[in-house]
């Protein structure tokens, strides 16, 4: 793949995701209108005495339920097309920065609503090799997946190859046969692993790896994309924090409130920062290329294309 073909895709994903962030806004505000006003139908029932049964209040209650589903299914199809791009994006970021080939079946890896071919998966990370033997233990061990039996040790190698992206069979002969995953669900999880499970985002660069990348490009440059990372880390740490304040039982100080209120509205900023970071480095990488080793174009016997 070459810098050409890779900088227009990732122009198509910027496009794509700026549509679908609008859509998503456009939803939520939808959302909250409705809600407003199943709120104020409530206070006037209060006083009025009126019936939850009347028509009118009916047809709203579903109305704000579609619409509260509706607003659910963007914001999730949004973060999954965003993420698609950052990490796209980071896989073009290393391979100007490495000089490495850019393959269109890892470009194409996180796209959503896609399958692929099984020679586009095999040149996708596979899940590390001792979890896939935890799993086939686990499926030999116990009744497994494989029988339909549930017990304890079933339940855990079902999970941890769910986690993992794979898939639990047998051949026609009765032995254990693990699969990746060709859905775009099963392959996120095999190229993220707990960043997306935990955090919802894509993997991103380890703190040394990190470093060499930023070294590699304009100081401007450099800056600009440390603190869009920044900006991101700090929105997921949000996440985690959060959680941590819902565990306690003890009611919260006025400091602690604040505290939850700053906090979830930095989360709720999370897939924008995410898009953030994406589009920083997509603007970027003709400037990283520029400085870095020359990135080796995709060989003529690729595939012409990301996969289906």
């Amino acid at each position: 793949m070459t810098s050409q073909e890779m900088d227009g895709a990732l122009s198509a994903m910027a496009r794509g995701s700026s549509l679908l962030l609008r859509e998503c806004e456009s939803e939520r505000r939808r959302m909250e209108e409705l809600n407003a006003l199943s709120e104020a139908a409530i206070e006037r029932r209060i006083e009025d005495q009126g019936s939850v049964y009347e028509a009118d209040s009916v047809l709203l209650s579903v109305r704000l339920a579609l619409a509260t589903s509706c607003a659910k299914g963007h914001r999730d199809a949004a973060r999954e097309f965003v993420c698609w791009w950052l990490d796209a994006a980071l896989v073009a970021w290393k391979s100007a920065v490495q000089g490495t080939p850019l393959h269109y079946a890892r470009v194409s890896a996180a796209a959503p609503n896609t399958l692929m071919t099984d020679d586009d998966l095999a040149v996708l990370p596979k899940a590390d090799e001792r979890t896939r033997q935890l799993v086939e233990l686990g499926a030999f061990l116990g009744p497994g997946p494989v029988s339909g039996h549930d017990d304890g040790l079933a339940a855990m190698t079902a999970d941890l190859a769910a986690r993992s992206g794979l898939l639990v069979g047998q051949d026609e002969a009765g032995n254990i046969r693990l699969l990746d995953g060709a859905d775009p669900e099963a392959r996120r999880r095999r190229l993220w692993g707990d960043f997306w499970l935990e955090h919802g985002i894509p993997a991103l660069p380890e703190p040394d790896e990190l470093d060499l990348l930023l070294g590699r490009g304009p100081g401007e440059v450099a800056g600009r994309l440390r603190s869009a990372v920044q900006a991101v880390i700090q929105a997921t740490m949000a996440r985690s924090r959060i959680a941590e304040m819902e565990s306690h039982e003890a009611p919260w100080t006025p400091a602690e409130m604040e505290e939850y209120d700053r906090l979830s509205d930095q989360l709720s900023l999370l897939t924008n920062l995410l898009a953030d970071l994406a589009q920083a480095i997509t603007d970027n990488l003709p400037a990283i290329r520029a400085t870095a080793p020359a990135a080796i174009d995709a060989t003529a016997t690729e595939p012409r294309g990301p996969a289906g």
